[in-house]
């Protein structure tokens, strides 16, 4: 039996007129049907980088004071065989672009490999990166990265032919009037493409602005998308097969948790007039969103123990779909979406002794919002 909102809604409010048991068992249904399976790729009681076998002198320290407790996992990319994830900027992390391979004949788990190679991983070097946050892979097979630096280097957004050796293809400097070379007054996060017929658009959060940046790849420019009262923290865009496009947020608050919605089209035409609309509450405050090419959204929450979705084609209502019970954590789950109908997560937990992560995947048959839906699929 499929319900929707208001349907649901109106039968929830029967529920009071009928048996203990029958309630039980209707909503035991109701959470079966809002699963997703995953499955166990990999388990790390403790993670570990790839080392070079001829270390100079800095790889050698760097190996030394590796810290293993200080990985966290950000956020995350997939291309093809390879799984992208920034790390935060920790003592003892010695680079925070890495890569996984999504499958692996070995019985041990992988270890980390700095992408695209150790050389571009240098402590307050400029040309190199400094502190990888959100990041996306484009159709073309191009990753794009925020680099937010750090106290010595100014932030950039790098872009890396995946297809083409991973050579980089583009790195762009933020003008200081748009993003502050002071690292305290800037703090860049998220990061979502837009793809225009001639064109590719990324839009960032900057939790210490109030409006939004946003580059085009096809004339090398960053401007802002002013928005008065308003910072940016979780974006989202709904995918391509929609026509009225809309980019999904949270407003950069403590205890934010509504969701927001802008027409893409209004933020190129003028931003200032934008017309903004209150969608609905989140359970807790969403630190990164993702949306599928059919229409469903995924979202994890700032200290929860599980992951939530809702179809934006329908009247707001989250949904629970992956929970574990024993799951502690700040950011408990990275997440994303790749070209192959197939959703990975990594899983973090904080509850032992130790800090214990798992990648786990599942075909949710959409793939990422950039692509056309390739697959018809019934309505969540």
């Amino acid at each position: 039996m499929r319900l929707c909102p208001r349907s649901l809604w109106l039968f929830l409010k029967s529920l009071n007129t009928m048996s203990p048991f029958f309630v039980a068992i209707f909503l035991f249904g109701l959470c079966l049907a809002n699963a997703i399976n995953f499955t166990s790729v990999y388990e790390w009681d403790q993670l570990d980088f790839v080392w070079p076998s001829n270390k100079n002198g800095s790889i050698g320290q760097l190996e030394q004071y590796f810290n293993s407790s200080e990985v966290y996992f950000r956020y995350m990319a997939v291309f093809e065989e390879r799984l992208f994830l920034s790390l935060d900027i920790n003592l003892g992390i010695p680079a925070t672009l890495v890569w996984l391979p999504t499958s692996d004949t070995s019985t041990a788990p992988p270890k980390l490999a700095p992408f695209p190679s150790w050389d571009l991983h240098k402590y307050h070097i400029c040309d190199s990166i400094q502190w990888a946050k959100g990041m996306q892979v484009d159709t073309e097979g191009r990753l794009w990265v925020i680099d937010e630096g750090d106290s010595a280097c100014p932030s950039k957004l790098w872009i890396f032919d995946l297809a083409n050796n991973d050579t980089t293809e583009r790195v762009h400097q933020f003008p200081e009037t748009l993003v502050s070379h002071y690292y305290k007054k800037r703090f860049l996060s998220e990061l979502v493409l837009d793809k225009t017929p001639d064109d590719y658009l990324a839009y960032f959060a900057d939790y210490q602005s109030e409006y939004l940046i946003v580059y085009s790849l096809k004339t090398n420019k960053s401007g802002p998308i002013k928005t008065p009262g308003v910072k940016w923290q979780s974006l989202a865009v709904s995918p391509l097969n929609r026509e009225a496009r809309q980019l999904w947020y949270i407003i950069r608050r403590s205890d934010a948790k509504e969701l927001y919605s802008v027409s893409v089209s209004e933020l190129k035409k003028a931003g200032e007039s934008a017309v903004v609309k209150l969608i609905g509450a989140w359970p807790g405050m969403p630190y990164k969103m993702v949306i599928d090419s059919a229409n469903v959204l995924y979202a994890g929450v700032f200290n929860k123990n599980y992951l939530s979705k809702w179809n934006i084609s329908e009247p707001f209502l989250e949904q629970r779909f992956h929970e574990v019970a024993t799951l502690r954590a700040e950011w408990p789950f990275s997440l994303a979406l790749d070209a192959n109908d197939t959703l990975w997560v990594m899983e973090r937990n904080e509850s032992g002794v130790n800090n214990k992560h798992r990648l786990l995947n599942a075909a949710v048959g959409a793939r990422s919002y950039l692509f056309n839906q390739s697959t018809a699929l019934p309505t969540l």
